[in-house]
């Protein structure tokens, strides 16, 4: 009669476990990125009924002492994607955890995306660890996703370096009918190695027939005040000067499927920056080579530029982040530039389903899940980054509000178990009176 005490406390004990389970998942319906625990049970057989092994068809004659917790472990469904106002918040559709640290080598793995600069400038969560990625980048300033990882910060002075204009196109036609000396200037604005603008006028001036061809002299040149006051005033600021000629149909012939090098004399400028040397497109190029159709024209209709078109910027602030699908970190300038910044690390494990919980979103490497394979989002198996989202917790509540009953009823049945053994053990010991 005693065993059926214990079967009984063993079901009680069983259960309390489960309603416990239940109600942890139940406390984080809405907590990001969490990960809903199952729970299973295995029973105990520990003796033979009346020391007897087997009846006399020699099947096995046993009883057990109840049930016992198998084991209690992680489902790693996808939770629903819903959209966040934050951009560095960001969610994995597919396999895979972020991985986050004290340290680059102290790490813990998580689903929650919920992200955020601190006031340093490092990419933390919400627990203040530092978030982990890779931040090296290539001869073409592009992040490889390769190597040891490290923590991922931007100052609030970071800048993007200025890049030197090395060609400009001008879009324009030059009117044939113009009389003889007549002059038009178009204008566009290019970049020196600091960054510093200087807008370059070209100044047409149309010499007639020569040759048999519409010819016009050009000159271009830069302000006064961007170079030393060291030469006359008819040298300052002049970076090429020469003829372009239009045969009878109005197209470009003179100078023959050749751009234009400016400033090959290396005019200095006032402000100590290298001197300008870039390119004037005549024809539609691809990067060195002509390859298209003339970009100006000598048709009798007024004399326009349509559009100009140069290479290079100047530097510029920072002013948002956005993440990819790819988990880069691209920075947003203020000079119109987006530049690869960084790239968020993905850690995939064989058994999800053996890391330890650690409490506040984050999960630690065991010898049951495996070493994690770590590398970008979207190779090797895998998800893919939402950026601007989180991932929901995957409690189902209807599922858990059922197994909540089912389990309440298995401890109410194990009590009365309980009751039961104490009613027929009080009418054994009443035979005596």
């Amino acid at each position: 009669m005693n065993s059926a005490f214990y079967s009984g406390l063993a079901g009680l004990s069983a259960y309390s476990g489960a309603l416990n389970v239940v109600g942890n998942n139940l406390a984080n319906v809405n907590t990001t990125g969490f990960k809903v625990s199952d729970i299973s049970f295995e029973d105990l057989v520990t003796r033979t009924f009346g020391g007897v092994a087997t009846n006399a068809a020699g099947n096995p004659m046993q009883i057990g002492l109840g049930t016992l917790t198998n084991s209690i472990s992680g489902v790693f469904t996808q939770g629903s994607i819903q959209s966040a106002a934050d951009p560095t918040n960001c969610a994995i559709e597919g396999n895979g955890f972020f991985v986050v640290g004290d340290t680059a080598e102290d790490r813990s793995y998580t689903r929650a995306g919920n992200f955020f600069f601190d006031d340093s400038g490092n990419l933390v969560n919400p627990s203040g660890k530092y978030v982990l990625g890779y931040t090296t980048k290539d001869a073409n300033n592009q992040i490889q996703a390769s190597g040891p990882l490290s923590t991922i910060s931007f100052p609030a002075n970071t800048v993007s370096s200025p890049v030197p204009t090395t060609f400009m196109e001008l879009y324009a036609n030059l009117d044939s009918r113009a009389a003889t000396g007549s002059t038009y200037s178009a204008s566009s604005t290019i970049y020196d190695s600091k960054g510093a603008p200087h807008t370059v006028t070209v100044t047409f001036t149309h010499d007639g027939i020569v040759g048999g061809n519409d010819q016009w002299s050009y000159s271009a040149s830069i302000p006064d005040a961007d170079v030393p006051g060291t030469t006359t005033a008819a040298e300052q600021g002049i970076l090429g000067t020469g003829t372009i000629q239009f045969d009878s149909s109005g197209t470009l012939v003179s100078p023959a499927n050749l751009n234009i090098d400016l400033d090959t004399q290396g005019l200095a400028l006032a402000n100590g920056a290298d001197p300008l040397a870039f390119t004037w497109r005549l024809y539609q190029t691809e990067g060195t080579t002509v390859t298209g159709a003339p970009l100006i024209t000598g048709y009798p209709i007024p004399s326009s530029t349509s559009a100009t078109n140069t290479d290079g910027y100047p530097p510029g602030n920072l002013t948002s982040v956005v993440i990819d699908s790819d988990g880069i970190l691209q920075g947003v300038f203020s000079n119109g530039q987006v530049e690869e910044l960084a790239q968020l690390a993905i850690a995939q494990f064989n058994n999800p389903k053996g890391l330890l919980r650690l409490g506040r979103n984050l999960f630690g490497e065991t010898n049951a899940s495996g070493t994690p394979a770590i590398g970008a989002a979207g190779t090797g198996g895998r998800g893919a980054i939402i950026g601007s989202s989180l991932e929901a917790s995957n409690v189902d509540m209807a599922t858990e509000f059922t197994k909540m009953l089912v389990f309440e009823r298995g401890y109410q049945a194990n009590s009365k178990i309980i009751t039961a053994s104490d009613t027929i053990t009080q009418t054994a010991i009443s035979l005596v009176r």
